[in-house]
């Protein structure tokens, strides 16, 4: 494994993830602002939000397979120009529907770049440096989704050039991405463990059920406020400016906390830090809306819970390769992709509901809720998961 790690080519692809979190990061709120200053109702302006990770999830049950026949690098240059040429187009129409199947588009591109990446990544880092590659995986996706609502400010020069900024970087990235080399050795490899592996969902689920459900928290938490905040924010008297400003110090407090909270999990094990964060931020959700009056109490508060929970999905990932064989592991990263995909689906929806018939404060009440429920089940799973871990042969098994 030692022999296919490259860091030319860990640099490249944490760019290219860094680019395309920014792509989502902008959309999202961007054209969320539009159709709400348009008249569109919270439920349908959340529905359209929703619809790129609709493509995400779509795409996702075919990635393993593509990788397998056509390679990593293939697969993200694939996903950047879907990505490239769905973003070019952005800007031609104002059509609500015309929009949604765009972001449906971005989607797609979307979940086959994540996975390539992803998976390139995690399957060749050095087992003892695995968490901390994934930690900056996730530091430099999380950097791009921070940057990207700030875009939101660029407003100011012309309603495109926010879409046209994002299209010229996507151009280059694709540039960029041309200089990867494939490693058809490893892929090769990867394809044969992907056709072992695939009759194993239910182990993988069994064994590393709690390991994978802070994709869809992550997913639903990340979606809900690019996508419902903006309409919350707005209503609530709060500027464009500061709304793109609080949606960024939420990513931007989990980038200062990425990489400590990985190390620490080394120390006092994932799965404690994950109760322990996601207890905390549950807390932090249900005082937000008492906090909503104070555009400057909402920007501490949302940069410290970003902070606590902004990395569970990194930790998640970090987890599951600490319960499951590698040859399991191409199998968790597509359900953790689809995971994420769920989540990230019903939060823009979810919460334009919950807007609609009960006001913005109660998004923030289902998010503490969904955070707490997960504490609760990662409690009762304790027995379960060490139950389910010793049926495995003992050549498979992987203690973290």
């Amino acid at each position: 494994m030692s022999q296919t790690w490259s860091m030319k080519r860990f640099y490249i692809l944490v760019f290219v993830v860094c680019i395309t979190g920014s792509t989502q990061g902008l959309l999202i709120p961007l054209l969320t602002t539009f159709l709400e200053e348009r008249g569109v109702s919270a439920d349908v302006n959340g529905l359209s939000a929703a619809a790129l990770y609709v493509g995400i999830m779509i795409a996702s049950p075919l990635c393993a397979w593509m990788v397998g026949r056509y390679g990593y690098k293939k697969m993200i240059l694939l996903g950047l120009s879907i990505t490239t040429v769905a973003v070019g187009l952005i800007p031609l129409f104002t059509n609500i529907w015309v929009w949604s199947a765009l972001r449906f588009t971005v989607g797609i591109g979307d979940s086959f770049l994540h996975y390539a990446t992803q998976l390139w990544i995690t399957s060749t880092a050095l087992p003892n440096e695995r968490g901390k590659r994934i930690s900056q995986y996730g530091f430099f996706y999380g950097l791009g989704f921070g940057i990207g609502p700030l875009g939101l400010n660029l407003l100011s020069l012309g309603e495109n050039v926010p879409v046209w900024t994002m299209f010229a970087l996507l151009v280059v990235t694709i540039g960029l991405a041309m200089q990867l080399k494939e490693d058809q050795e490893k892929v090769t490899s990867e394809k044969r463990e992907e056709k072992a592996a695939k009759h194993h969902v239910a182990v993988v689920y069994r064994i590393g059920l709690v390991a994978l459900c802070p994709a869809m928290l992550y997913g639903f938490l990340e979606a809900s406020l690019a996508g419902n905040f903006p309409v919350i924010g707005l209503r609530e008297g709060i500027s464009k400016g500061w709304i793109s400003v609080l949606i960024s110090a939420f990513v931007w407090g989990s980038l200062v906390f990425q990489i400590p909270l990985g190390i620490l999990g080394d120390k006092i094990g994932r799965k404690r830090l994950l109760m322990a964060v996601c207890a905390l931020g549950a807390v932090g959700m249900f005082l937000i809306p008492h906090l909503m009056p104070n555009a400057w109490a909402l920007f501490v508060a949302f940069s410290l819970i970003g902070g606590l929970i902004g990395s569970i999905f990194s930790l998640g990932l970090a987890y599951v390769t600490d319960l499951l064989p590698s040859r399991y592991l191409p199998t968790a990263n597509m359900i953790a992709s689809v995971h994420f995909s769920l989540g990230s689906m019903l939060g823009p929806y979810t919460g334009g509901l919950l807007i609609k018939g009960w006001g913005g404060h109660a998004l923030f009440y289902l998010i503490s809720a969904s955070l707490a429920a997960f504490v609760l089940l990662a409690l009762v799973y304790r027995h379960a998961e060490a139950s389910e871990s010793s049926s495995l042969p003992v050549q498979e098994k992987q203690i973290g």
